[in-house]
């Protein structure tokens, strides 16, 4: 091999073999054509044996028809009566497994009709799907009846459905709705007939404070059926407003007593548990509260622990989160305190002693002696007993010079 040969490059390749098969192409030609329209035929041959072309009635026999015919060039006139055909359709097996009746357009044409003449109108059915072909109308004609239709105007009623989730509620003062008016039109015993035109709205699970639904106007009789007329505009804006009405907060529970304890003893602690509940109500009311009272408990003559389940007192219009609490009291004796004047009374003197000589009665020279001071104790005391003789020092002699 020769080393200075050179492969061509990919597009080199490519330009090759495209110049070859035109080359080859224009040499055959006849050739070329002949396969492609072969291979056509092939294919619609395989189409009708696996996929071929039938016709069926649609609706089917026993079903009602439910084509809907639309009239057409009727200027300011409505149709009296409403009509629905079925069809015989043409095409691919697969394709009308799947009909609908929106795959159809039913049309008459009413041009030059008088209001009030009774007329048999040809229906002209079309498909809008491609590959299905209308062979047959049923019924091919139908009776039009034209009539001058009513009109009058009606406000717009926001129907509510759903629940708002707890402790929110709907502020009606503050929601509108635009177009609060609308203008129906049709048959006039239908017309009549309307008691209110409503945009439905659903409110579950809504928290927004401002909730925009917009949708189509629906209009309905008093037993709430909904009745064929033209709404103009057909379609309104509903912004609600929507408000946390109930509130939580955690706020302390109180007990009150009533009575008192037995004599010497006095309240030491009262423990109440759990401190604290939760209410939920209207925000104006929760937040005016500072407390929940628990029921009052009777302390007369109490002087050990009492420990009591005592009932949250209701407050209206304010749930709480439990009903009763437990209450503990605890008691202690009642300690206090007096100074006392107590004189020594001298026992066991000597003869002689100078209180003695000077004729001072024992008790008399006692009473310059301090105060002692005592406690009182509120606890019962038993009598005491005489006071044991205080020793006294030995007397010293004493000089006269």
């Amino acid at each position: 091999m020769n080393g200075n040969h050179r492969r061509p490059s990919r597009r080199q390749a490519a330009r090759q073999v495209l110049a070859g098969s035109a080359r080859s192409l224009r040499e055959h030609w006849a050739q070329a054509t002949f396969s492609l329209l072969a291979a056509f035929a092939i294919w619609f041959v395989v189409q009708d044996v696996e996929n071929p072309r039938v016709s069926v009635t649609f609706p089917e026999e026993g079903q009602p028809a439910s084509i809907v015919v639309t009239a057409e060039n009727a200027g300011p006139y409505i149709v009296r009566e409403s009509h629905s055909v079925r069809v015989i359709a043409e095409g691919r097996a697969d394709d009308l497994a799947a009909l609908a009746p929106s795959d159809f357009d039913a049309r008459v044409d009413v041009r030059g009709m008088q209001p009030g003449v009774e007329e048999f109108r040809q229906v002209r059915v079309t498909s809008r799907r491609p590959g299905i072909r209308v062979l047959q109308v049923i019924p091919s004609q139908v009776r039009i009846t034209l009539v001058e239709p009513a009109t009058r105007e009606v406000p717009v009623t926001i129907r509510r459905s759903g629940q708002l989730p707890a402790g929110f509620r709907e502020d009606e003062s503050g929601t509108t709705v635009e177009p609060a008016v609308v203008t129906i039109s049709g048959l006039p015993e239908r017309v009549q007939a309307v008691q209110s035109v409503d945009l439905d709205v659903n409110l579950s699970g809504v928290k927004d404070q401002a909730y925009v639904v917009t949708g189509e106007l629906v209009a309905r009789s008093a037993t709430g059926t909904v009745e064929t007329v033209a709404i103009s505009p057909p379609r309104a804006t509903a912004t609600i407003r929507i408000v946390q009405a109930f509130v939580q907060r955690s706020i302390p529970v109180l007990v009150d007593l009533s009575g008192a304890p037995a004599v010497g003893y006095r309240v030491a602690s009262i423990t109440i548990d759990p401190p604290a509940v939760t209410v939920s109500g209207e925000r104006a009311v929760v937040n005016e509260l500072n407390a929940v009272t628990a029921e009052k408990v009777d302390v007369t003559g109490a002087r050990t622990e009492l420990r009591l389940v005592r009932n949250l007192v209701a407050i209206p219009n304010v749930s709480l989160d439990r009903r009763t609490v437990t209450v503990t009291i605890k008691f202690e004796p009642v300690e206090s305190a007096a100074s006392l004047l107590v004189a020594p009374e001298l026992q066991n003197l000597p003869p002689g002693s100078p209180a003695t000589r000077r004729g001072r009665s024992p008790s008399k020279s006692a009473s310059a002696a301090p105060p002692t001071s005592c406690r009182r104790s509120a606890l019962p005391i038993s009598r005491p007993r005489s006071p044991s003789p205080v020793p006294q020092p030995a007397p010293q002699p004493i000089l006269y010079l």
